[in-house]
Formats: C-alpha cells, sequence, structure tokens
C-alpha cells in the first residue's frame, strides 16, 4: 500500500513538472480538424508515466523489495520510446515511429519477456523458434491499438490504471513482484490522470500511448511463461479498447477507406460527435473494463460458468452500443 500511495505521488508531480516545461517550452498539442479538444494543450505526459515507472523500480529497490527478473527488458523498451518525444516536436513519419516501435518490442522480447506458448482451455500451443516474432508482433499490435485510442481526455489513462490494476490482483499471489511492478504502474497512471482527466491539462502523446501496452504485454506473457495466468486471459480487461479498434479497422476496411490516414471513425469518437461528453464516454468504458476485468478474475479463479456469463453480457452489450451507435451516427452524419 505504501509503494501505490508514493506512486500516485510520483506520477502527480512528475506530470506536474513536465507540464511546467511544456508550458515554459511551448510544446503543445494544437488542435485539428480530428481533435476532440479545442484549445492548445501541453503534451509529452507520457515522460511522466515512464519517469514515474523508473522511480517505482528505484523505490523497490530501496525499500529491498524483490523485483521480476524481467524488468531490465521494459527499462531498455521504455528509454527507446523515450525517441517518440521527437513526433510531439517535429512530426516523424510513419515508418520512423514503426522502427522506434520494433526497436522496444525487440529490446524487452530479449530481456527475456518472450511468448513460447499459449494455453487455453489446458491446451497448449507452442511456437518455438517463431515465439520471438510472435512475440514482437503482438507488442507492435497492442502499441498501435492502444495509441489509436487516445484520443479523448482521460480514456487512455482511465483504461490503463484499470487495466494494470486488474492484471496487479491477477497475477498478486503467483508472482509478487510483477504484480507489485504492475501496481506502481497503476499509482503512477493515476496520479497522471488527475491532470489528464476532463478537461485535460495535459495529454501522454505517443510515448505514454505505447508505454502502458507494453507494461500489459509483458505482464500478460509473464503470466503466460511462469504458467500461473493464461494470455487470453491476461488481456480481457483490454477487451473494450481492443472491440473498438478491430471494429473500426473492419469497417473502414469495408467502406474502401485508406486505414493508413487518422481520422475520427472509432466508437467513441462517433460517440462524442453525437454530443456525449468526455466524462460519460469515459465511464461507459470503464464500465465495460471492469466487466472484462471481474470476467478474468472469476475465471483464473475456476469460475468458469460465472466468467463466461460476464464474457457474454460484455460482449453484448459492446454489440448492442455499437447498433446503436451506428444508427445514431447515421442520423447525425
Amino acid at each position: 500500500m505504501t509503494l501505490f500511495v508514493l506512486s500516485i505521488l510520483m506520477g502527480w508531480a512528475l506530470t506536474a513538472g513536465v507540464r511546467f516545461v511544456c508550458l515554459k517550452w511551448q510544446v503543445f498539442d494544437v488542435p485539428n480538424s480530428r481533435s476532440a479538444h479545442q484549445v492548445p494543450t501541453p503534451t509529452l505526459g507520457g515522460v511522466g508515466l515512464i519517469v514515474g515507472f523508473w522511480a517505482v523500480v528505484g523505490l523497490h529497490l530501496i525499500l529491498g523489495m524483490p523485483l521480476p527478473e524481467f524488468i531490465y527488458g521494459l527499462l531498455g523498451a521504455s528509454v527507446v520510446l523515450c525517441l517518440l518525444i521527437r513526433d510531439e516536436v517535429q512530426a516523424m513519419g510513419r515508418m520512423e515511429k514503426l522502427c522506434v516501435q520494433i526497436i522496444a518490442a525487440i529490446v524487452l522480447v530479449k530481456g527475456g519477456v518472450v511468448l513460447e506458448s499459449v494455453t487455453w482451455d489446458h491446451r497448449v500451443m507452442e511456437f518455438g523458434a517463431l515465439g520471438f516474432f510472435v512475440t514482437v508482433f503482438l507488442m507492435l499490435v497492442f502499441q498501435n491499438l492502444y495509441n489509436f485510442m487516445d484520443g479523448l481526455d482521460g480514456f487512455a489513462a482511465l483504461q490503463g490504471v484499470l487495466v494494470a490494476g486488474v492484471l496487479a490482483i491477477l497475477l498478486w499471489v503467483e508472482t509478487p513482484p510483477m504484480a507489485s511492478v504492475l501496481l506502481g504502474v497503476c499509482g503512477v497512471t493515476l496520479g497522471f490522470w488527475f491532470w489528464n482527466k476532463p478537461p485535460a491539462r495535459i495529454f501522454m502523446g505517443d510515448v505514454g500511448a505505447h508505454f502502458l501496452p507494453l507494461c500489459f504485454i509483458m505482464g500478460a506473457v509473464v503470466g503466460e511463461r511462469m504458467g500461473v495466468l493464461s494470455i487470453g486471459i491476461a488481456i480481457l480487461p483490454l477487451g473494450a479498447f481492443v472491440y473498438d479498434s478491430v471494429y473500426t479497422l473492419i469497417r473502414r476496411l469495408l467502406r474502401g477507406d485508406n486505414i493508413t490516414l487518422a481520422h475520427r471513425f472509432h466508437l467513441y469518437q462517433r460517440l462524442q460527435i453525437m454530443g456525449w461528453t468526455p466524462w460519460s464516454i469515459n465511464g461507459v468504458y470503464a464500465f465495460l473494463t471492469l466487466m472484462l476485468g471481474g470476467c478474468a478474475l472469476l475465471l483464473q479463479d475456476g469460475f468458469v460458468f460465472w466468467g463466461y456469463g460476464v464474457m457474454g453480457v460484455s460482449l453484448f452489450t459492446m454489440v448492442v452500443g455499437t447498433v446503436y451507435v451506428e444508427r445514431q451516427y447515421a442520423r447525425v452524419g
């Protein structure tokens, strides 16, 4: 509990410091036709998240708490992601950003976070030598899916708090060091959220939107490697974000859109266009994340019937919500 409270305070203070620097050096996210905000807003909040993570690792060392052996891979990956700071000052090309993502993923995998097999319902799929490439690909997918969803005040930060918290609970009994690190990430992100909640006074930017999913995938892969948590269960709390991203991607492909271009077609973006407030959109997605997080906890504890029941209700809710959005958006559009 002491670590969690200190993590929140560090996240809040470091974000305040980054915001001060952004205001002084005029590092702003200037709104355009696709933006959800109306005025130039400081960015680079993700730097505060990464520095906060480093501070959490330092606290573990100071307090004599054990650290997972894979943590140094995440430390290295977080350093690589700091290269994305340049994108907030001068726009980077898509290939440049992709190279940074790939290098960060490779550093994390080389640090020991490699998915060698997947287990679901007592069935095991071995990857063998392909495990390296499967893991890097998985990390690239989630980095981009999460970054796609970082387009609303408090949105990605609140998701980060909830997902990190659920993963910490899932891993607490079997792998306390990994759970403790994720709890620290949860606290730092919560400290950042106080500055990022609607109306946001700072954005996390690409640095934070790529760092958080790497933390989640690390927890999921470590749990799978140690045989204490199926990766399928571990990524369930991210279900609402994954659903929105995948549905939007498929929908745009069917429309014949150029999927490499920025847009405002995500379900959460269309809800805002329809007049929903950032708080209400945050609330809906937080509710779905908590439902899916509860589903993961039930499945992990062996309550299969109830776990799949909650999963079914969650999926039904998302499908019904999608139908609602499509119909209402057609009227507004």
